[in-house]
């Protein structure tokens, strides 16, 4: 499911290591989250942050996955 998801987004390449995760993914953009409502997690190699409503997260060049751990989607 993951590589299809990154492929149709031509972000293939940005998967350098999955062993954790199969979401994980490395760019070199800045990738930010600001989260509005209900709960998610960020995956990191070393750790695991979770994340709240109004909770910031800005990072660059970090192989990291995003998981939303609400029943419903957060956004």
């Amino acid at each position: 499911m993951f590589s299809t998801v990154f492929k149709d987004i031509s972000a293939a390449n940005d998967r350098v290591d999955t062993t954790k995760h199969p979401g994980m993914h490395k760019t070199k953009i800045i990738d930010y989250i600001i989260l509005l409502k209900r709960t998610a997690k960020l995956i990191l190699e070393t750790e695991e942050t979770h994340l709240k409503p109004f909770d910031v997260v800005v990072q660059r060049g970090t192989n990291h996955a995003w998981v939303c751990t609400s029943k419903e989607p957060a956004y």
